[in-house]
This record gives C-alpha cells, sequence and structure tokens, in this order.
C-alpha cells in the first residue's frame, strides 16, 4: 500500500469519532510505501509538464510508487529510524530545487487535505508549507502512530496465521481492471497490479492460486470513466451536466440517457466529486479485461440502472473504417480512429428489478439481458446488484462460488 502517515491519523480519528476506539485492531506494515505532501505537489508538476491530467487524484500515488522503483522513495519503516526527519529534510531541499526550475516555490502549492475535504464532503486544499511546517506535520502523526504501536513487521504476522483455519483474511485493492499499468488505458492507468495477480505482488505471501473462486465485479448496463481518456463507446455529454433536466432540445437518446445514469447511479468521485463519464456497455474491453484480470465468474451491478421502453446499447467488437474487424488491445493509442459495433438490446423496468427479491422475479427482459452477456462473456453472473442499497443484490444459486476475492473489470 501507499500510505500519507496524516491522512491515516485523520480517517482514524473520524471513524473513532463514530464507532469509538480501535487501538489494538489496527496495524501498519512497515514495509508500505510512504507517501508525504512532497509526492502530491511532485504529481501537481507533473499535471503542469504534461499539459493536462493523467487521470491522478493529485493525492501522489504515481510519484510514490515511481520512487519505490527509482529509489528516492520512503518506506513506513524509515520513520522509525532516529536520522527519519534529516532524510525527509533532505528530500524536501531536492524538490524545492525542482520547483524553482520551474519558478514555483514549493511551499506554496496546493495539495489535498484529507481532513477537511472529509468534513465538508468536498475536495478542500491546502498549501505544503515551509520545510519546518512539512516536517512538523509528519513528526505529529508519526508520534500518533508509534503510541498506539501500530507499525508492525506484517509479513511475519501473515506466516504465522495462514494456516490457521479460524483466522480470515481479506486482501483488499484498489480500482479497475482497466487501469492496470500494463494491460490497461495507457496513460491513463493506476500503480498497482490491478488483477487478481496483485494480491502476490502486493502481499509478498499470498499467491492469487490460494484462493478458490475469483469474482470479478462489472458495471451492467453501462461503463464509467474518470480521466482525460476517451473511449470509443463514449458519450458525449459535458461534464457540467449533473441531471437529464440540464440538457439542451437538441440532445441524443444516448445522452439523455448517459445523464439520467450520472445523476441516479451518483457518478462522481468519491472525494472530487468529479463527474464521471459515461460509455455504453463495452464487451470488446470486458472480455479483454475478465481474460487478463484472471478472474473466474462475474458479480453485475447497477441492473436497475434501465429504462422500461429504452433500448440499452452493447459494443460487441470493433471495425476500422475499411470495416475490417479489430480486436480490443490495452492502451489509448490502440483505440484511437476505431469504430464500436453495436447492437441494441430492449431495456427493463429498473424499479420492477429493485422489488425482486430473486432472480425469477426479474423481469423478463432482465433476465435475456443477463443471459446474453453473460453468453459474451464466457464468464458465469453468480451475483446481480438490484439498487443502491445493501440488501440489493440476488445470487444465481446455480453457480454461486462460497468464497473467492472480489474485483472490478470495468
Amino acid at each position: 500500500m501507499v500510505i500519507h502517515i496524516e491522512d491515516l491519523m485523520n480517517e482514524i480519528k473520524f471513524i473513532e469519532d463514530k464507532v469509538g476506539d480501535m487501538g489494538g485492531k489496527l496495524i501498519l506494515s512497515e514495509k508500505a510505501i510512504l507517501a508525504t505532501d512532497l509526492e502530491r505537489a511532485e504529481e501537481y508538476l507533473n499535471n503542469l509538464r504534461q499539459a493536462r491530467s493523467k487521470g491522478g487524484t493529485r493525492r501522489g500515488m504515481a510519484p510514490s510508487y515511481a520512487h519505490e522503483l527509482d529509489r528516492l522513495g520512503n518506506h513506513i519503516y524509515d520513520l522509525l529510524d532516529t536520522d527519519w526527519r534529516e532524510k525527509l529534510g533532505k528530500r524536501y531541499d531536492q524538490y524545492q530545487k525542482d520547483f524553482r526550475v520551474y519558478e514555483i516555490e514549493l511551499k506554496e502549492v496546493e495539495i489535498p487535505d484529507y481532513k477537511e475535504s472529509k468534513l465538508q464532503g468536498k475536495q478542500i486544499n491546502r498549501k505544503v508549507g515551509t520545510k519546518k511546517v512539512f516536517l512538523d506535520r509528519i513528526a505529529e502523526a508519526r508520534q500518533w502512530l508509534l503510541d498506539r504501536d501500530m507499525i508492525k513487521n506484517t509479513y511475519l504476522i501473515h506466516l504465522e496465521n495462514m494456516h490457521d483455519p479460524t483466522k480470515a483474511f481479506l486482501v483488499e485493492k484498489a480500482q479497475a481492471v482497466g487501469l492496470h499499468p500494463k494491460h490497461g488505458t495507457y496513460p491513463d492507468i493506476a500503480t498497482s497490479d490491478t488483477t487478481a495477480y496483485g494480491v502476490q505482488t502486493g502481499t509478498g505471501i499470498w499467491k492469487v492460486e490460494q484462493f478458490k473462486d475469483r469474482l470479478g465485479v462489472m458495471k451492467l448496463t453501462y461503463t464509467s470513466s474518470v480521466g482525460a481518456r476517451e473511449m470509443p463507446t463514449q458519450i458525449p455529454i459535458d461534464k457540467s451536466i449533473r441531471k437529464e433536466g440540464d440538457l439542451g432540445p437538441a440532445a441524443t437518446k444516448e445522452q439523455k440517457r448517459a445523464a439520467w445514469i450520472r445523476d441516479e447511479g451518483q457518478e462522481y468521485g468519491t472525494i472530487s466529486q468529479r463527474p464521471r463519464d459515461i460509455l455504453e456497455l463495452d464487451l470488446a474491453m470486458l472480455t479483454f479485461n475478465a481474460r487478463m484480470g484472471g478472474i473466474e465468474a462475474i458479480a453485475a451491478t447497477h441492473l436497475d440502472l434501465a429504462r422500461e421502453g429504452e433500448f440499452i446499447k452493447v459494443c460487441t467488437h470493433y471495425t476500422n473504417k475499411k470495416g475490417e474487424y479489430v480486436p480490443y488491445q490495452a492502451g489509448l493509442r490502440y483505440q484511437e480512429g476505431i469504430i464500436p459495433n453495436y447492437i441494441y438490446l430492449p431495456g427493463c423496468d429498473g424499479k420492477a428489478v429493485r422489488k425482486a427479491d430473486n432472480f425469477d422475479q426479474l423481469p423478463e427482459n432482465a433476465k435475456k439481458f443477463l443471459a446474453y452477456i453473460q453468453r459474451r462473456l464466457g464468464y458465469p453472473i453468480v451475483i446481480v446488484t438490484t439498487g443502491p442499497d445493501r440488501e440489493n443484490y440476488l445470487e444465481i444459486p446455480q453457480f454461486m462460488p462460497k468464497k473467492g476475492t472480489i474485483f472490478s473489470i470495468n
């Protein structure tokens, strides 16, 4: 993981204000990558160099991962050393020199402030500050972690408990397979392994084969995307459009549906509140992602985001301008100029979908839609979500696995 220790401290405090003390229940790996305000400032600088954002959230993820590989960064265990302040102070000095090349004062660069963003429900920025301010902020969070005795060698903990049948392990990941650094929509990508195989590279102890069933999550009636990338099935709708009523009289059926989905599906960034782009369901991309993601079955979400009397557009394959078949290939370079080929499947009553307590109660068109998507993807759909609440899901028992890893393939 990449950990910004001040954010971690504030998040724990935020949760403990609601649920009480969690002392002793949380452990932080000493091997985790340390992210600081410097990496966040660097991401700001990188966006200036590129003249546009590459989908980053300004939280310093990409620079932090990059500096683990170029050996210029730090890990949590560096904070345990007595000279930690000297190490990070030297890094601040170097960053300050780098920023001055671009006539920017490092201390004035604005970066996301987790605590205020969480409290106000929108992204709030603060300045990096002087070298002393930078180090003092880290010192406060560092001491808070040490006082709680949170920093441990988690490898040894896993090794000691991995064969104990009374112990359960949940390995969490972030981002979808479509953002994989090698197999995703480069350059709009994540920086970690977003496939099931990331359990190996991420933990250094568990192998993907140890998970009996691997369940991929996909949005069923559409796809959403955030960042600068433009995918072939993207519906052209301005990010200022929040709901269907915001569209003008010349809006197409696709644009009206996209605006409705953005509003009904709350397609906005969790912290940044950036509106996500809405795309038609793309089976060419999803089939590739499912295969490369290492999944065995699918949990399909948002079945309720369909409307009676409307068609759901589904991209079945790509062709070039000559009409020749073009296979999906990862990387935005390979999506340029290709033409998505669609079929139109009848929609269903989303409100009726939400009322269904079992598979048999789903509208007939919903069942047919699920059957078609399952057949085309080649993986069993074992769970379907029928609404936004936790209880809004249905199991399809003939395929339902007993356990597994769960990750997104969109």
